[in-house]
């Protein structure tokens, strides 16, 4: 049983049960409950007065009523419970509007397990009810921002990732839902999911027509600009379409000029273009700007040594190497210059010492085998 099932199981302890006779029945508008049938109150419901062989009057019928719903609300798999939702829509053909007004009110007075287990039974009743599944959505979200606060990052991130889904399955239901959209900005935002967000939210503003949340979400669309850039930027990377990457990355300098990372990947898509020249001086700008950062020695390096400037490499991989000792590429990148320019004894010692650093990569094998043998 996962956390969240549990937090509202915990609940089952304000339930008591009482059985009609085996000879006796219950009949509601037409709807017969047979004896032997457990019936669930609240405890503290003035259960004293429920008598066992007398549940005609209202207020006894009413009790039986509140105990279902929250029965309902807390376990929708014990064994009696279609028998339950028979009898309450006989009771009330409006009761689902009834049981989304009791959880209303419990998130006015900010009960929120009381809330959950009325919005609980709404959904137990009717899994299209998207109003209850919003709401009970929220409520999620609300204990998840408690446990995180209480350090709990297990716990919050479970109610944070069950908020995450109950706001998902409501574009499932309607995908015109536009309150979900906002709120599912909110959670990939906050997932560092930003392109995932600013699509999410732009759905929202085409669909809502509420000034004031609309002018809110262009705002939050406005703060996730550039790690929204990045992000586009980093995927079309990874695909090596670096054309639309730089495209991406540029869009990024204006507020990031002296940000190395955003000058290191503007460097990695020149060179990806091989215009060298661009690439040279936005690469040695990051370094620049982070002098321990071994991949951009490494670019900036590799660039040098397409183009047999091999002095210019060697001096960059000496200097990153002064500056992060402990990269192995490093020294394989300029054992492979050592050899470049002939020097094959400091070659195998920058050769050997990348393998000792890293005795997995098949690069540095091959070279190391090629160099032992001859």
């Amino acid at each position: 049983m996962d956390i969240i099932e549990k937090t509202f199981k915990e609940k089952t302890k304000e339930i008591s049960f009482i059985e009609l006779k085996e000879d006796a029945s219950l009949n509601i508008k037409g709807f017969t409950i047979s004896g032997g049938t457990p019936l669930p109150v609240l405890t503290d419901n003035l259960i004293k007065e429920l008598q066992y062989n007398d549940l005609s009057n209202e207020i006894n019928l009413v009790q039986v009523i509140e105990g279902i719903i929250f029965l309902l609300g807390i376990d929708s798999g014990f064994p009696f419970i279609n028998i339950y939702k028979d009898l309450l829509y006989k009771y009330d053909d409006k009761i689902e509007e009834y049981i989304f007004y009791k959880g209303m009110k419990a998130l006015e007075n900010k009960d929120l397990i009381n809330g959950g287990i009325f919005f609980r039974a709404n959904l137990a009743l009717n899994t299209t009810n998207v109003n209850a599944r919003l709401n009970y959505g929220l409520i999620l979200e609300e204990f998840s921002k408690d446990y995180f606060e209480k350090n709990n990052d297990e716990y919050g991130l479970c109610f944070l990732n069950k908020s995450t889904s109950e706001f998902e399955s409501i574009l499932e239901i309607d995908d015109k839902y536009s309150l979900a959209y906002y709120k599912l900005g909110y959670h990939y935002s906050h997932n560092e999911q930003y392109l995932k967000a600013k699509l999410t939210w732009d759905k929202f503003i085409m669909l809502d027509k509420d000034e004031n949340r609309l002018q809110e979400i262009r705002e939050q669309i406005d703060l996730i600009e550039d790690k929204t850039n990045l992000e586009i930027g980093l995927t079309y990377l990874s695909h090596n379409d670096f054309e639309k990457a730089l495209d991406s990355f540029l869009k990024l300098l204006p507020t990031n000029k002296k940000n190395w990372n955003v000058n290191y990947l503007i460097g990695l898509c020149y060179s990806g273009l091989e215009e060298y020249e661009y690439a040279i001086k936005f690469l040695n700008h990051a370094i620049d700007l982070n002098k321990e950062e071994a991949d951009i020695y490494n670019e900036l390096g590799i660039i040098y040594y397409l183009q047999d400037n091999l002095l210019d490499a060697l001096e960059v991989f000496n200097n990153g190497i002064e500056y992060s000792p402990t990269d192995y590429k490093l020294y394989y990148n300029r054992g492979l210059t050592f050899i470049k320019l002939g020097e094959y004894l400091p070659a195998i010692t920058d050769i050997n010492t990348a393998y000792e650093m890293n005795p997995n990569d098949e690069n540095v094998i091959q070279i190391k085998r090629q160099l032992e043998n001859n």
